[in-house]
């Protein structure tokens, strides 16, 4: 996900850039909101959500579509809008 404010960053990337050392300063659950990217189209980013004191947010959640469960990560900017995000498949647990 972009921003016009911002170039395309990858996760990792935008972790450092806006994540990475910052203090947390609030911690929350997050419904659904609807934010508008750049491109036209809406994101909803909701689940639990810690904001740091540079006004960015990380947000984590989990679902599943279909079978397979996966867990979704989002960093926001100050106004909540997805400047990058993550999404992973949680694989079955094997003991």
């Amino acid at each position: 996900m972009t921003n016009a404010k911002y170039p395309p960053f990858h996760f990792e990337e935008a972790f450092e850039l806006f994540i990475k050392g910052q203090r947390a300063v609030s911690w929350e659950f997050q419904q659904q909101k609807r934010v508008k990217l750049s491109n036209g189209y809406s994101a909803f980013p909701c689940g639990y959500k810690t904001t740091y004191e540079n006004g960015y947010s990380f947000i984590a959640s989990g679902e599943s579509l279909g079978q397979t469960p996966i867990q979704e990560a989002m960093i926001l900017d100050p106004a909540g809008v997805p400047v990058a995000r993550d999404t992973e498949d949680i694989r079955p647990f094997e003991e």
